[in-house]
């Protein structure tokens, strides 16, 4: 099945107008989520080999992951429930590890 390339660039010469191009119409919305996916991996991974603690690598990487969701819904490179999954997340993983 041939795809269609025309349409990536979205009348725009932007770098920004790429991404969500290639986002929307080759990868049918699954760019952003697996980046965000792939980039929580690292991080947890970067954070349990630093802290050996499992409970803050998930915070951390949670809040994190959160922020950037932000950033990446900003660009619609996301859906509003990946958002709102990781912020879900963000809080759970931060009660769950408070201590009081």
């Amino acid at each position: 099945m041939p795809y269609n390339l025309t349409g990536i660039s979205q009348n725009g010469t932007t770098v920004i107008n790429f991404v969500q191009g290639v986002n929307n119409n080759l990868m049918a919305g699954w760019l952003g989520i697996l980046f965000l996916i792939g980039v929580i991996i690292v991080m947890f991974m970067a954070f349990q080999r630093s802290t050996q603690d499992v409970s803050k690598s998930m915070a951390a990487c949670a809040f994190i992951a959160f922020g950037l969701a932000l950033f990446m819904r900003a660009l619609s490179l996301i859906p509003d429930l990946a958002m709102f999954i990781t912020l879900i997340a963000a809080g759970a993983t931060i009660a769950f590890t408070w201590k009081s």
